[in-house]
């Protein structure tokens, strides 16, 4: 049987790494694109942060902890590039934990009760709230290789 409490916290320690990482990066450094991507540090966290609030709550029928403005600077298919403001650093961080917190609280509430599946491009079928976090889990890996591999990127520079 799968345990929200482990997945969530594998989510808790996957955030936390990331937070440190922008609290001990440079300002600049987030923002950079590394040539021949499309994408930079903080966009990838975002994104991060985004997808997983859209396959839980958004999947879910409620209400999502970000902000319109959030969610369109990061969903997929967006990129820095189309950035009409600089997005706040802060608030980058602070939804990095407040949304796991927020999660473990309505997990524990049994606020996830109706769910829309949806295709993975991966070619898996998620088709609850459970299957969600751990398709996040494994999402928020990827792009936490990709982090890990433009900061290396971009501090040879």
């Amino acid at each position: 049987m799968i345990s929200e409490r482990f997945e969530c916290e594998i989510l808790r320690a996957s955030r936390t790494r990331l937070l440190q990482l922008i609290e001990t990066t440079d300002y600049e450094i987030l923002f950079k694109i590394p040539e021949g991507f499309n994408n930079n540090i903080i966009w990838q966290i975002g994104h991060c942060i985004t997808s997983q609030q859209r396959h839980m709550y958004m999947r879910s029928g409620l209400p999502m902890h970000i902000s319109e403005a959030f969610e369109e600077s990061f969903k997929i298919g967006s990129s820095p590039r189309s950035w009409k403001i600089m997005p706040n650093v802060n608030e980058v961080k602070d939804l990095l934990i407040d949304t796991v917190n927020q999660l473990e609280s309505d997990l524990e509430s049994k606020l996830f009760v109706n769910y829309q599946p949806f295709e993975l491009p991966i070619g898996f079928q998620v088709k609850n709230h459970i299957e969600a976090l751990q398709a996040a889990n494994y999402h928020e890996a990827e792009h936490s290789g990709k982090v890990f591999t433009y900061l290396k990127l971009l501090l040879k520079e």
